[in-house]
């Protein structure tokens, strides 16, 4: 029985992304009989302390993070890497140690951890630091400590056995590194899709509650963040609203740190085709996602290669259309592009958008056609096996 170790920032039930994905993989890997661990901060929903779910021991240690300010998430984040560590060190050896980007530079003590340990080690890079920091202005190009971070992170990526990466558009970030092709692995980050069931219009309780029956719904639903692009979305309200088509709806479902800035300005422009909900408990994600007819998911341009925004596979799981604001080369982009699940807009392009909403509304044979073909993509998606698959190699000794 091989033994892991994940370290990630946070784990169900505190909310994030990175746990959700995490916790999927985590349970697969018990039920396949390996000795899964997991070391990972508290929060408001859970303590300090060891305790144990559906066969994954989990070790966590007081929470730090912070999101009131740019200082104080940063502040957290440094504080969090070491405590990590030296948490770590009091743990027993473990055949594998995989460190993932949150909070990022993460990957920096696992290299520490092996001298110590010697233990196999795994990155899976959801995205990649310092390269995201600097197209979202926290850190300036070719500044001093942007190389320092991006000198530091690349020696310490090449350490590890195995680089995980969520899409076939970071593996040319990766290489860019000096990581060895053969180092690297792409598993989407799949699987948790699978909690979702979808609930038909008609009978949608949630459609009911927001007053949603007779709209041509198109619903953005997850994290509003920096990486994400809106001023795309917002010009194409505003456009449909003034051509008067007044039964199509944007529902905009979440929070994050763009969601004031998206409200003011849909507020400035005086938008009644605009909607806004705070996010939506896991329990009422079927029938959240199930209420739209088409979805938006968006990034900007400069993020190619660096992030994949997960909330495309839920999307898919509800077999709705994904209607992409982003480039063209990015990982969703290519998957909408090769199995028809949708339409790709490029940034900044509104009456592309206007065009593909106008034609998603008036053709529900499309939205259908999208259902097949996502039912079909994510039936042939197993990132549990693809896991298992990129270890096996290394188990040889």
């Amino acid at each position: 029985m091989s033994s892991i170790l994940f370290i990630n920032r946070v784990y169900p039930p505190e909310d994030g992304a990175t746990g959700r994905v995490l916790e999927h993989m985590a349970k697969g890997l018990v039920k396949e009989g390996w000795k899964v661990s997991v070391l990972t901060t508290s929060g408001g929903t859970s303590r300090p302390g060891t305790t144990f779910s559906d066969g994954v021991k989990i070790i966590r240690v007081g929470g730090l993070f912070s999101k009131r300010s740019l200082i104080s998430r940063a502040l957290g984040y440094a504080l969090m890497i070491p405590m990590f560590f030296f948490k770590a060190t009091l743990l027993p050896r473990f055949d594998f140690i995989v460190t993932k980007t949150d909070p990022p530079m993460l990957l920096l003590i696992a290299p520490l951890l092996r001298l110590i340990k010697g233990s196999r080690l795994i990155h899976w890079a959801q995205d990649l630091y310092p390269e995201v920091a600097v197209e979202l202005g926290v850190f300036k190009s070719g500044g001093a400590m942007t190389q320092f971070l991006f000198f530091v992170s690349s020696l310490a990526m090449r350490m590890h056995e195995r680089v995980i990466v969520v899409g076939r558009c970071m593996v040319k970030r990766v290489l860019a590194r000096g990581i060895l092709p053969e180092r690297i692995a792409v598993i989407a980050n799949t699987g948790v899709e699978q909690d979702i069931v979808p609930v038909e219009h008609a009978s949608n309780p949630f459609r009911r509650k927001y007053g949603l029956e007779g709209y041509f719904v198109v619903e953005y639903s997850g994290n509003l963040g920096r990486a994400h692009e809106f001023e795309t979305v917002i010009q194409a309200a505003r456009r449909l609203e003034h051509a008067g088509e007044n039964k199509i709806l944007f529902l905009v479902i979440g929070g994050g740190p763009g969601r004031a800035e998206f409200m003011a300005q849909v507020g400035e422009l005086g938008l009644n085709n605009v909607r806004f909900l705070e996010a939506q408990s896991a329990v009422q994600l079927g029938e959240s996602l199930a209420a739209a007819d088409a979805h938006l998911v968006t990034m900007k341009t400069a993020m190619e290669g660096l992030v994949v925004p997960s909330k495309f596979y839920g999307v898919l799981a509800v077999g709705k259309p994904c209607l992409f604001v982003g480039p063209a080369g990015s990982e969703v982009a290519r998957v909408i592009s090769e199995f028809g699940v949708g339409a790709v807009i490029s940034p900044g392009d509104v009456s592309e958008l206007v065009t593909t909403i106008l034609k998603y509304r008036n053709d529900p044979q499309l939205i259908e056609s999208s259902r097949v073909h996502a039912e079909m993509f994510l039936r042939n998606q197993d990132s549990l096996r693809q896991f298992i698959n990129s270890l096996l190699p290394l188990t040889v000794t």
